[in-house]
């Protein structure tokens, strides 16, 4: 919007001053004028369109009446036909005796022809037996071939695909059953054929379609035996609105839908069933579904291709009226109302129900309504007559008052515009000054040549001006000197980050309250928390109770500062932690730093390494021992046998010698398990077959296995030939299975299974045993553990330490229900010699 300017103001002041008398009395005069023009032309208008909604109406209400005759009579057709003696010759005389006038017009576009022609008011009559099955059918003025004849039981079998009138009578015998319209849809192409406008379409597809009446027949006990089908042709029913013209011509032999003077029906469903334009009557797709109506969720390629029926229920999008006619008409009432038509035509509609009530129209009463509309502009011929007479005397006013009212303004216009500028002038210096000082431009200053108060302005805007280009200097100053604070506190802040980020420990700094204000990267893959920062420790922390334990003694008491271990399960495994606690400021005053470092492989390596410590004092100790203890045990085992050979002993001493023999050969047999685990032979790796090593091994335990009664799985998937030690994989094998043998005291099952993937080969053992307690899991793999009450404890200690030379795993599950599997896995790339 354009500024107003002083000098504008006063300009318009001094104009209207002048001119508002001269103004206010012209109004007056032409505004009593065009309230006479307006009131007589809405009074002519008025009358005339009450006159000709009233007439419309009469010839609606009058057009609905004979359509219900023309019903009534096609039904009184049909008791007639289900009354008499159905034979060919019978039915052949009533089609033939049925006929009615079509006005149609035919040819092309450029040699068009009318045609006024009777033609039978039925497209068929078909006689059905009680199974569905066509008896007799006359089409087209000839019996349908017995070849051709169909079971319409089947609604698929009818003309139209989907129709159920078979069941419909069937189920309800003594009725007469009167269907909607039915009839494949046509569309808008279809129609036009390249044409404008439907009335210039003559080389275009006609609407065929039916209603049908239908009556069960009986025969002598009254057993349903039957039907008989008469099918109206549906031209007959557009006579009754094709040829309406409300204009100036009575009749028409096709209407213009682009003037909006036609009529059109509908049925109680609110679908149109006769219409200028085919493809807006309701109908078929070529599966037999009805089309969904024109609404405003219809798509582009629907409207372009004419696939749009019209349903005035649907319609209120076009225009709020059309449903309301429908609503109207179904409580069989006439009436007219003003629309638009899709076609952007703004008419008055005139409708009028049609009273019928048989078959599905029983609902409403009403078979639909008949519907004229007519343009609104042709009403108003006679008040746009009158309008154009005083509009005329109302320019010549205007004319005068615009000359009258141009002189004196330009008169005023020269007065205002002397008195403006001599105000106005030393303003505008003013403003362009302040715009300058607005734009960056702080040296400008204004001229001041005068003593007035507009002179005092200008000399306070110039100490202004000075004024804000000290403190604008000052400003800059400052600014300099926070960024280059800004700058410095930048490059600190990211130094203490980068070696925050840097260090191994997770680094947290806790508030006073209790809430997490900062956390290094480490801390937030430790809580696996990304949104930690800004929540209360307890909830950071809810996964570990001792940490909070620990943060709450050293907020509240300030003590319990300095560096502790931690250790948590997680997932079965002990992890190890190291966590520290240190005050900020005095007394803890600003906060706490918390540090936690992950200690869980060092710990893992110290315990290694005792554990290796421990194996290698065993294993020097062992062979000692066994060196020392060989000699003597073998010179004992000697003499016990001499003793054993001599006469003179009683059985029962002999008995007694016998189990020592029994004692000091299990020494012996300990005494090699600890030579062989303190000087174990050599890993020589050569290509094998482990499948071929496991068959043999179970060859070796089948026997066994069958008196204790346990039953031996296996599932071998295929597998490569790999790098290892045959011996020594075979001796690991052996071990397990020898246990899950020993286990299963009273029968059971032992499964085998072998995978592989591409970098390993898995050996899953499994028996359904009793299982291994849990708290002598972590044990099972130490040198002389055993719960057995023979043994040497070593088997699972030897076997874990073949499966390391070879660089795999050993792995165990055990619980009491579902008994233990041990899983070997073993690296396929082994290259070592």
């Amino acid at each position: 919007m354009p500024r107003l300017t002083l000098f504008k103001k006063i300009l318009v002041i001094t104009l209207l001053l002048s001119l508002l008398p001269l103004i206010a009395s012209s109004l007056i005069l032409f505004l009593n004028l065009e309230s006479t023009s307006t009131r007589l032309t809405s009074e002519i208008g008025e009358r005339a369109h009450i006159q000709a909604s009233e007439s419309l109406q009469m010839r609606a209400s009058q057009v609905a009446e004979s359509v219900a005759d023309f019903l009534r009579q096609c039904e009184n057709d049909l008791i007639f036909l289900s009354r008499s003696q159905l034979d060919q010759a019978t039915l052949l005389n009533f089609y033939a005796s049925r006929r009615g006038e079509i006005w149609y017009r035919t040819g092309s576009k450029s040699a068009p022809l009318e045609i006024r022609e009777q033609v039978p008011l039925y497209s068929s009559i078909a006689l059905i037996d009680k199974t569905g099955q066509e008896k007799l059918v006359i089409r087209d003025s000839a019996v349908v071939p017995e070849s051709e004849l169909k079971n319409i039981s089947d609604p698929a079998r009818t003309e139209f695909l989907t129709e159920d009138y078979f069941r419909r009578v069937r189920t309800q015998p003594g009725k007469i059953y009167v269907s909607h319209v039915t009839g494949f849809h046509i569309s808008k192409q279809d129609q036009l054929k390249g044409a404008d406008e439907p009335e210039n379409a003559l080389d275009g597809k006609s609407y065929q379609g039916v209603i049908r009446f239908a009556a069960a027949l009986f025969d002598n006990r009254g057993t349903f035996n039957g039907m008989v089908v008469v099918s109206l042709d549906h031209r007959h029913l557009m006579e009754f609105t094709q040829h309406i013209d409300p204009g100036h011509n009575f009749s028409t032999l096709f209407p213009s839908y682009k003037s909006g003077n036609y009529a059109f029906m509908f049925d109680d469903e609110g679908w149109i069933i006769t219409h200028p334009k085919y493809w807006d009557i309701r109908g078929l797709d070529s599966s037999g579904h009805l089309i969904p109506p024109y609404s405003e969720s219809s798509g582009k390629p629907e409207i372009d291709s004419g696939r749009i029926p019209f349903n005035l229920d649907h319609a209120g999008f076009i225009h709020p009226n059309y449903p309301r006619v429908a609503d109207q008409i179904r409580k069989r009432k006439a009436g007219f109302v003003d629309t638009t038509n899709v076609g952007g035509e703004k008419k008055i509609m005139a409708y009028a129900p049609i009273i019928y009530d048989s078959g599905d129209y029983s609902r409403h009463g009403v078979f639909g309504g008949i519907t004229i509309g007519f343009q609104l502009d042709q009403f108003q011929d006679a008040a746009r007559k009158g309008s154009r007479l005083v509009n005329q005397q109302l320019g010549e006013h205007r004319t005068r008052s615009g000359i009258i009212l141009l002189i004196t303004s330009v008169l005023a216009g020269f007065s205002a515009w002397g008195l403006s500028r001599g105000i106005t002038r030393p303003l505008l210096q003013l403003t362009e000054g302040a715009h300058k000082l607005a734009d960056g431009d702080i040296h400008s200053r204004v001229a001041v040549t005068s003593t007035d108060e507009i002179g005092e302005l200008g000399r306070t805007f110039n100490f202004m001006a000075d004024e804000l280009e000290t403190r604008k200097n000052s400003l800059l100053t400052t600014l300099d000197e926070l960024q280059r604070s800004r700058i410095d506190i930048l490059d600190e802040r990211n130094f203490k980050t980068s070696i925050l980020e840097s260090i191994s420990s997770a680094i947290i700094t806790i508030s006073p309250a209790g809430v997490m204000t900062s956390i290094n990267g480490v801390g937030l893959k430790l809580l696996s928390d990304a949104d930690c920062l800004g929540k209360e420790y307890r909830e950071a922390f809810a996964a570990w109770p001792d940490v909070c334990a620990r943060i709450e003694t050293a907020l509240n008491t300030k003590h319990g500062y300095g560096r502790a271990p931690l250790s948590r399960q997680i997932d079965g495994e002990m992890t190890y932690y190291d966590i520290g606690l240190f005050p900020i400021g005095n007394n803890a005053e600003m906060g706490l730093t918390v540090t936690l470092r992950n200690e869980t492989e060092r710990e893992c390596l110290r315990e290694e390494t005792v554990r290796l410590d421990r194996l290698a004092s065993l294993g020097k100790l062992s062979a000692g021992i066994a060196h020392e203890v060989r000699n003597p045990l073998t010179g004992i085992s000697l003499l016990l046998d001499d003793l054993h050979d001599k006469p003179g002993f009683s059985s029962e001493d002999k008995g007694m010698l016998s189990r020592a023999l029994s004692e000091i050969e299990r020494v012996e047999r300990l005494i090699s398990a600890l030579l062989n685990y303190s000087s174990p032979v050599r890993t020589s790796f050569r290509e094998g077959d482990l499948i071929q090593i496991l068959k043999d091994i179970l060859l070796l335990m089948q026997r066994q296995a069958e008196k204790k009664g346990i039953t031996v799985n296996v599932s071998y998937a295929q597998l490569p030939q790999f790098r290892f030690d045959p011996e020594k994989i075979r001796q690991a094998l052996i071990n397990i299975l020898k246990n899950a043998l020993e286990v299963l005291e009273s029968g059971g099952v032992i499964t085998i299974s072998t995978e592989c993937n591409d970098t390993a080969v898995t050996v899953a053992i499994h028996d359904n045993g009793p299982g291994i307690h849990r708290q002598d899991l972590p044990l099972i793999f130490e040198p002389f553990f055993t719960r057995k009450g023979a043994g040497t404890g070593l088997g699972l200690s030897i076997t874990q330490r073949i499966i390391e030379e070879h660089h795999g795993t050993l792995s165990v599950e055990s619980d009491d229900r579902t008994g233990t599997t041990f899983r070997i896995s073993l690296p396929l790339d082994n290259i070592l010699s």
